[in-house]
């Protein structure tokens, strides 16, 4: 991992920050009206072209994983990002999606390094993800190492299995 990876992640990014002309903060959703937005996002970008079933973006991991939101000051989740333990030593990413309309103000690689930190926090040495083919340029860029092609998800989304050591 770079040094310059490294510092971005020892920064605390669980606070309110502003952002040309607006505010936004990181952290888990609180309210249940957060919640019901977070898995509205993920369903909408990550699922809706194959299931008209919102509980499609879920998993039997919820419960034990650790989420976080991008939520705008309007209240609204504009990107959300979920953790969970895969083994002592490694955590797994999945469910990472930032709204269309704010993609390109580095949302993503925010929710990146916060996920980033708390498994490290955890004393994780490895983080894995199954990254879309259209997302392994943003994962190579924040220091993922790609390793092999994975699965066809939905018989027509290719995956890439990645890794970063903490």
């Amino acid at each position: 991992m770079s040094v310059k990876l490294k510092n971005s992640i020892t920064k605390k990014i669980h606070q309110y920050v502003q952002n040309n002309s607006f505010e936004y903060a990181i952290r888990t959703p609180e309210s249940e009206k957060e919640w019901d937005d977070y898995y509205f996002l993920r369903w909408k970008i990550l699922r809706s072209d194959f299931s008209d079933d919102i509980d499609s973006a879920k998993d039997e991991l919820e419960n034990q994983s650790y989420h976080v939101a991008v939520i705008h000051s309007n209240k609204n989740v504009i990107g959300v990002g979920r953790l969970h333990d895969v083994d002592e030593q490694t955590s797994q990413i999945r469910y990472m999606a930032v709204n269309e309309n704010f993609r390109g103000h580095n949302f993503g690689t925010k929710i990146l390094l916060n996920l980033m930190q708390h498994a490290k926090d955890k004393g994780k040495k490895h983080i894995i993800l199954h990254a879309r083919e259209n997302a392994v340029k943003f994962y190579k860029n924040n220091g993922f190492e790609l390793l092999e092609k994975s699965h066809l998800l939905f018989d027509k989304i290719q995956h890439y299995l990645m890794k970063i050591s903490l």
